[in-house]
Formats: structure tokens, C-alpha cells, sequence
């Protein structure tokens, strides 16, 4: 699916999922008011006293994209100095 929309004046169209994806994966869990349910809990992973495995993070974050409907088929990881990133891949 496709969604349709305007930059610098010119028409185009993306891939809904990855914008559903970034939305998920951006959202902290229980900020919108008409979907409580909506995003990660955030707050779970970052602020306890305890660090909590990448792989741990990387499972929830799986299972978030699948409770939403989205089928991840690979995620990479790369670890920088401080950080990690995920790039998750989507099935179409």
C-alpha cells in the first residue's frame, strides 16, 4: 500500500508500512489519548536502574511491528560507540 504526499510542491508516494513502522517504533505507549496501546513503552527499557540486553529490546520491538500487523523479515544491528541502531526490514 502507498500513501500519497506533498514535498516542495511535488506529489509523491511511499510505502505506507515504513511510515506505519517509524510510528510504532517512535511512539511511546500510552501518550495518545485515543490509542493508549499505540507505540513501545519506552520508559520500560531507558529508565530503570538496570541495563536491559539489546536483544532483549530488539525481540519487543519485533513483536510490536507484529501485533500491528507488519511482518519484519530481518533486523540488523549495527553498534556504535554510545548506541545501537536497528534496520528493520518489512515484507510487503
Amino acid at each position: 500500500m502507498k500513501d500519497l504526499f506533498f514535498k516542495d510542491d511535488v506529489l509523491k508516494a511511499r510505502d505506507t508500512l515504513i511510515y506505519k513502522a517509524r510510528n510504532i517504533l517512535s511512539t511511546q505507549i500510552g501518550y495518545l489519548s485515543y490509542a493508549p496501546e499505540f507505540g513501545i513503552d519506552y520508559d520500560l527499557f531507558f529508565n530503570q536502574d538496570y541495563n536491559i540486553q539489546t536483544e532483549t529490546f530488539k525481540a519487543y520491538a519485533i513483536a510490536k511491528l507484529a501485533e500491528n500487523g507488519m511482518n519484519p523479515l530481518e533486523v540488523l544491528t549495527q553498534d556504535n560507540n554510545l548506541d545501537t541502531i536497528l534496520n528493520i526490514q518489512l515484507a510487503q
